[in-house]
């Protein structure tokens, strides 16, 4: 009796080289399926939608950092360098003149953003306290990392801008990060 010629068929299907090349392959579509999946459930990481129109106003932010140059005020954001995630913390605003007196009745706005999720900024109005030139806000941000914070302060007709970067520590409430969401998919 002779064998038939299916052995000769699934001859193939015996090699390991072959179950190798297939779990490869399997490996490579799994991984590029998590970073894929991943991709399109975060956030890409703008900071605003309209980047080419700002582009185009940059000369006119120089012109404006000219001008507050000239005029010689003094601001200053106060920041805790020891800020956490999900507890209040106070920011405070100090503004003086040249002649080292302070500018009050002026209105500040500052928002908080993060430079990887848009959906997180934050906007605050600082009221001046008691003390003349100094204006505050209490400030609470959900999420630990980097931080950064655009103050725009106008009195009458003329405007300052500050950019300041901060590092928020402690956990988050919010989501896992990408790295996370992956490495989770492909350890389950």
């Amino acid at each position: 009796m002779t064998k038939p010629n299916t052995d000769k068929k699934n001859r193939a299907f015996h090699s390991p080289y072959v179950w190798a090349l297939f779990v490869l392959f399997s490996i490579v579509f799994t991984v590029n399926y998590g970073f894929i999946k991943a991709a399109l459930t975060t956030s890409p990481g703008l900071v605003t939608e309209k980047y080419y129109k700002y582009g185009l106003q940059q000369n006119k932010i120089d012109h404006q950092y000219r001008i507050q140059a000239e005029r010689g005020w003094h601001v200053d954001l106060e920041v805790d360098d020891t800020i956490q995630a999900n507890q209040p913390s106070i920011i405070t605003l100090v503004v003086t003149d040249r002649y080292a007196q302070p500018v009050s009745h002026g209105h500040a706005e500052l928002r908080a953003y993060r430079p990887s999720d848009a959906k997180a900024d934050v906007l605050l109005n600082l009221k001046e306290t008691d003390k003349q030139g100094v204006y505050q806000a209490e400030l609470t941000l959900l999420t630990p990392g980097i931080w950064d914070m655009n103050l725009l302060f106008a009195k009458d007709e003329d405007k300052h801008m500050l950019n300041k970067r901060v590092v928020i520590q402690g956990k988050s409430n919010d989501e896992l990060s990408t790295l996370e969401k992956i490495v989770n998919f492909i350890t389950q």
